[in-house]
């Protein structure tokens, strides 16, 4: 995930589309989660929000961090949480999977959307998702099957087995993936659980 891939006039043209594009895959991942009341939950590569703000709004007294390397894609998520940001429930940093943001074993869970297959390197943004998960929370991704394809180079089979590979020597287990819903089942869920400490 590059700072700036998605800055610019491009970023903001981006987000738009992002935000129609993504919104069924947001909304599934987080069932998929199913946090609970007081759950905090990390969100990678939100783009412009549209996960975020239904994790915020979906579950009375969760909290959600939010990070993304796009100023632009933040600023449009910020628009959109503004309600959320302003009551304490979201918190938005520029940052990327390699470097996340928390304390130890301080997150309930974990989404992400269409991001997973850019993280880099994989292996240093795993270990992180490790380190910021408690032990037994998961790791919900779903992502469209042309978005593994052009970030990859792989199909979407054989990147699953490279990512679940990668996941075991980062500490997160069971690795399990299933044709999603969303894009017409033209995408991948993934999950992984934080290995117990």
């Amino acid at each position: 995930m590059g700072i700036d891939k998605f800055d610019g006039m491009t970023g903001r043209a981006t987000a738009k589309v992002m935000a129609r594009m993504n919104r069924d895959a947001e909304t599934e991942a987080v069932e998929l989660l199913g946090p609970a009341p007081g759950d905090r939950v990390l969100a990678i590569g939100i783009g412009p929000g549209v996960g975020v703000a239904h994790l915020a709004g979906s579950v009375d007294g969760v909290t959600v961090v939010g990070i993304d390397p796009s100023a632009a894609m933040l600023a449009e998520a910020g628009r959109r949480n503004r309600r959320w940001i302003d009551a304490g429930r979201v918190e938005l940093v520029r940052t990327t999977a390699d470097a996340l943001p928390g304390r130890d074993a301080s997150f309930d869970g974990a989404v992400a959307v269409n991001s997973i297959q850019m993280w880099e390197p994989l292996d240093a943004s795993l270990r992180e998702v490790s380190r910021v998960l408690r032990p037994g929370a998961r790791l919900v991704a779903i992502t469209h099957d042309w978005a593994i394809e052009r970030s990859t180079g792989r199909d979407p089979q054989a990147w699953f087995d490279w990512a679940a590979e990668a996941c075991g020597r980062c500490g997160l287990d069971a690795p399990r993936t299933w044709r999603a819903r969303a894009e017409g089942g033209k995408a991948v869920a993934f999950e992984v659980t934080n290995r117990q400490s």
